[in-house]
């Protein structure tokens, strides 16, 4: 009736006991980092730390891609610029 060395009795005390370590484990590296999450007043307060941070590196995605646009948009206008001012010399218009 077994499957090997253990029967499904076994496996299934041995996963439930592995999930049980793994969960206590990541619980006591996660309070030792900070983060308490042994309550639900605790995990709500988490969920929305991290929501706050998702928040603020959108925020701060979004400011970037605004920069880095105004600089792309900045030199192509300052090479039309250049061009135009060099086909106006050449024209003989800025005399």
């Amino acid at each position: 009736m077994t499957e090997g060395p253990f029967t499904k009795a076994q496996l299934a005390q041995l996963t439930d006991a592995i999930r049980d370590a793994i969960r206590v484990a990541v619980r006591e590296e996660l309070a030792d980092a900070g983060l308490r999450i042994d309550g639900p007043d605790h995990q709500d307060d988490a969920r929305r730390d991290f929501m706050f941070i998702r928040s603020m590196r959108k925020a701060v995605n979004g400011a970037a891609a605004k920069v880095g646009w105004s600089i792309i948009v900045a030199l192509i206008a300052a090479v039309f610029w250049l061009v135009n001012s060099g086909l106006d010399v050449w024209r003989g218009v800025g005399k």
